[in-house]
């Protein structure tokens, strides 16, 4: 029989994740930026565009194969070697099954909707299902042992080869080729090296524990499934009707106003569902989660609010001219960006409650209310969709506190506004002070750099205030986290490290 963490066991392994998994993102991420810069000076946005479509395997590959097989290994209680052997063969089965389906449908499904060339680029995609497949279930055990040290260098080599691969086959002539082959290389190698750490084992069959593997990862996996096809359905409509350029100008400000917050509330979302798993009770998870999400929201908001600000400016300087028609969409988007980042978690709470039907049926609802607020708004342009997409986010924000926490778990709806508080404060702060000043000094005709800086730098400074001044619960948050998760010789020694750890500990298990 597996015993259940303590309290202090999982806080202390929910802070040291953070430590490694916010490592790995910088390094991971600063390399993605690095890549995404060259390849947006040596890739047409036309073929950007073509691409968004096929990259869409990525995340369902680890949904169809982690999720549906693996997921249940981390969120059981106690689990045997059937388990995993069950998993495992499952797990090849559907990453088989699913690399033949894309293949050979892309032609038959994808070319007549989105174009012969799209088509190309999900053919040469589909591996993706087969090599996510293999290390699902190795993943899955790392997660259960919250060994976040393991994930986070295997993910970083990862994403550090794929943005190598995919910025030298770039020089090397190729384009959206080249986009697909980075993150196969990518996935090729996060795959080998989770098998090596941990041995794979021999797929067999157990009727009954296969059973015990699909009640829960196959809710848990169709709700995974929506998700991607929420966060994508607007690609895809706009690949349908829409030029390839127009896509991709879309993709780009998606990515900056949306999916780039995701870098940061990636390390709350890697540690929340085993983390969350492990919790003696639903009222010890909603602690976690409430004050995991004011101090995450407090990060994102303001780094948003910043792109807001500096978008005109930033987005031709760090990508080229070309990319001009997506600045106003991006800081549109920005605005989806901060809500996605208040949402961060809520599915892995869902999950670790043991409610992924729930979960499933809401994300089907949410899914048609998306892809009809898309496809009214397309004819309008982009524009008009990033103001859909925006809308559409604040609906499922009040559906996520008033439906799934109020009524299917039971927590008070009046938690959202302790959510939402400091970061909304600070960011409105940070927004009156910086539009006029950037307005000034774009004026008075200064480089892009010195203005972005500038105003990042005053408005983190004005948001910091805000939070400090106002809500001093969530500041100190914020600065024993920094202080358990930043090198001893970045902070001041005016404490001991015992002393700081002590401090932490209070922190995280004070009331509120």
């Amino acid at each position: 029989m597996e015993s259940e963490p303590s309290y202090e066991g999982l806080r202390d392994a929910a802070v040291a994740g953070v430590r490694w998994i916010a490592v790995a993102k910088v390094v991971g991420e600063s390399a993605q930026l690095i890549a995404a810069v060259a390849l947006a000076r040596l890739i047409a946005p036309a073929e950007f565009g073509h691409a968004a479509i096929a990259l869409i395997l990525v995340p369902l590959s680890a949904i169809l194969t982690f999720e549906g097989f693996g997921s249940a290994l981390v969120q059981r209680k106690t689990i045997d070697r059937e388990h995993m052997e069950t998993a495992m063969l499952a797990s090849i089965v559907a990453g088989v099954v699913l690399t033949a389906l894309a293949y050979f449908l892309s032609p038959l499904v994808a070319a007549p909707i989105f174009g012969e060339r799209t088509a190309e680029l999900i053919q040469l995609a589909s591996p993706l299902f087969l090599i996510a497949s293999v290390s699902a279930v190795s993943r899955s055990l790392l997660w259960r042992e919250l060994e976040f040290r393991n994930v986070s260098l295997i993910e970083t080599s990862a994403v550090a080869l794929g943005a190598v691969v995919a910025v030298g086959l770039a020089f090397a002539g190729l384009e959206g080729e080249a986009i697909v082959l980075g993150s196969i290389a990518g996935a090729a190698l996060g795959s080998a090296l989770f098998l090596v750490v941990v041995r794979p084992f021999w797929p067999i069959w157990h009727g009954f524990h296969l059973r015990q593997i699909v009640s829960f990862g196959g809710p848990a996996s169709g709700a995974g499934l929506l998700h991607v096809a929420i966060t994508n359905i607007d690609y895809t409509i706009l690949a349908a009707r829409l030029s390839s350029a127009q896509v991709g100008f879309y993709w780009r400000a998606f990515q900056l106003g949306v999916v780039y917050q995701d870098k940061i509330s990636g390390v709350m979302m890697r540690l929340a569902f085993p983390v969350y798993s492990r919790t003696r009770d639903l009222a010890e998870l909603a602690r976690l989660h409430e004050r995991a999400t004011r101090v995450h929201a407090a990060v994102v908001v303001p780094l948003l609010a910043i792109l807001i600000v500096t978008a005109p400016v930033l987005i031709p300087w760090l990508f080229g001219p070309d990319w001009g028609p997506s600045v106003l969409p991006a800081q549109i988007l920005a605005v989806a960006g901060m809500i996605a980042a208040i949402l961060t978690g809520f599915a892995q709470v869902m999950l670790a409650a043991g409610r992924p039907r729930e979960l499933f049926w809401f994300n089907v609802v949410l899914l048609a209310v998306y892809a009809g607020a898309v496809f009214a708004t397309v004819g309008q342009g982009i524009v008009a969709v990033a103001i859909a997409v925006v809308a559409v986010y604040v609906a499922q924000l009040l559906a996520v506190y008033g439906i799934l926490f109020r009524k299917v778990l039971g927590i008070p709806v009046n938690q959202m506004v302790g959510d939402l508080a400091p970061a909304v404060a600070g960011g409105l702060a940070l927004l009156a002070v910086c539009f006029p000043l950037t307005h000034l000094m774009r004026e008075a005709g200064l480089p892009p750099f010195p203005i972005v800086a500038t105003v990042g730098a005053l408005g983190l400074l004005i948001h910091c205030a805000v939070v400090r001044v106002f809500f001093p619960l969530v500041w100190r948050d914020l600065s024993e986290l920094a202080r358990r998760v930043l090198p001893s010789r970045m902070l001041p020694r005016r404490r001991s490290a015992a002393a700081v750890a002590s401090a932490a500990g209070e922190v995280l298990s004070a009331p509120q």
